[in-house]
């Protein structure tokens, strides 16, 4: 009986890309907050150069040509995309050709503060940042506001008729800007190398654990049906009846044909019949080979609604091991399995009076405890409790209950 694993999650974003994000957005939006910054500083500097001047003609006609280059650097910084990326370098070449013009016509490099007011508007060119959340985007937009602010005052150059001349400052600036970002480049990709991307992390974790609760499954069912028949051989001296031969048939079968279910247990039973039913048989099919098996309670299992297919399959295959070793190690030929139910649990006993053995003492590759029957349970949630000594051996197995669950 197999049973679809639920569909994986979509993992979260792993927090070495959201930190790379966060940084380059940050970046971006302190170089978009000095883009108006530097331009308010411009226009307080235009206002006193004017006022020392006495030509305040002047200063209305750079303001005409200032406040486009404003406005696009405020809309930059309130609604940041490609389009008000390009706007803003359009206005900028624009506009700053036409500030450059008139401030090399009507001021001399003194009254204009050398080059610093002449290249104010192409210096805030440079601040557009990063519209889309990575250091690449945010270096490409630096050198393009680099070239478009360089061609505006070789623009504003020409059309006042001067020769050109440049800072080494926005060079400097937009170099200084530009290591920045691939400071945040470089860091992401050397984390990328050191840790896993921890969705495929996750990923990889579930199906490797799925996997290993699959094997841990298989190695259990081996253990009940090919080793239980090999076992069976040996204490009837290798004669094979009709009997034998169909007991080693149908393990042979319930390998072949086993399936894995979303907890891992593999089902080796045959799930026709109701879960008293085949409780019932799985005695039957013990006491023919020399095991005799007291059963009571069995009337709790007439009804198993709320115990879901799994977990039957888990209870069924952890009391068949837990007799199968009395049979192979308590050296005695009688058991006793009671079943009991409450609105929370399916519990089941199985108490022999043959030798028994320090649990403590059991070795981790003994599949008989550790995975046909621990494994088995707890993988649907059950639990398994062993108490042994020399006087007898009690495993008390139990499934949770739960209404509105699919029943076997």
């Amino acid at each position: 009986m197999s049973a679809t694993a639920p569909p994986l999650a979509r993992p979260a974003p792993p927090p070495r890309e959201v930190t790379a994000r966060a940084l380059v957005r940050g970046l971006a939006t302190a170089q978009r907050v000095i883009g108006p910054v530097s331009l308010l500083l411009a226009l307080a500097l235009m206002v006193e150069v004017a006022v020392r001047s006495g030509d305040t003609a002047t200063l209305g006609s750079l303001v005409l040509w200032w406040a486009p280059a404003f406005t696009a650097a405020v809309v930059l910084v309130l609604r940041p995309s490609v389009a008000t990326a390009l706007m803003t370098v359009a206005v900028g070449l624009v506009a700053g050709s036409g500030f450059v013009a008139t401030m090399l016509q009507s001021y001399t490099p003194e009254q204009s503060r050398g080059l610093f007011l002449v290249e104010a508007l192409a210096w805030a060119l440079m601040f557009i940042g990063a519209v889309r959340p990575r250091a690449a985007d945010g270096a490409l937009w630096v050198i393009v506001g680099l070239v478009a602010g360089t061609a505006a005052l070789a623009a504003g150059h020409a059309i006042a008729g001067r020769p050109l001349e440049l800072s080494p400052d926005r060079l400097v600036d937009a170099v200084i800007m530009t290591i920045a970002y691939a400071v945040v480049a470089v860091g992401g990709r050397r984390r990328r190398d050191r840790v896993p991307e921890l969705p495929d992390a996750a990923l990889v974790s579930r199906r490797q654990n799925a996997a290993r609760q699959r094997e841990r499954a298989a190695a259990a069912l081996v253990h009940d049906t090919v080793l239980a028949s090999l076992t069976l051989l040996e204490r009837t001296d290798s004669r094979l009846d009709d009997r034998v031969r169909q007991g080693i048939r149908r393990d042979l079968d319930a390998v072949a044909g086993a399936s894995a279910t979303s907890v891992g247990v593999v089902s080796a039973a045959a799930a026709e019949g109701s879960l008293a039913a085949r409780m019932l048989a799985i005695v039957d099919d013990l006491r023919w080979r020399g095991l005799r098996v007291d059963l009571s309670g069995a009337e709790a299992l007439t009804s198993s609604a709320g115990v879901s297919t799994a977990a039957a399959e888990a209870v069924l295959a952890a009391m068949t091991a837990a007799l199968e070793n009395v049979l192979r190690h308590a050296g005695i030929d009688r058991a006793e399995v009671t079943v009991g139910r409450t609105a929370q649990a399916l519990t089941v006993l199985v108490v022999d009076a043959g030798r028994g053995f320090d649990v403590a003492q059991v070795p981790d590759d003994r599949l008989g405890v550790r995975e046909s029957i621990h494994g088995r349970l707890a993988r649907v949630g059950g639990a398994a409790r062993v108490w042994s000594n020399a006087t007898g051996t009690t495993v008390m197995l139990s499934v949770p209950v739960a209404a509105g669950e699919e029943s076997s």
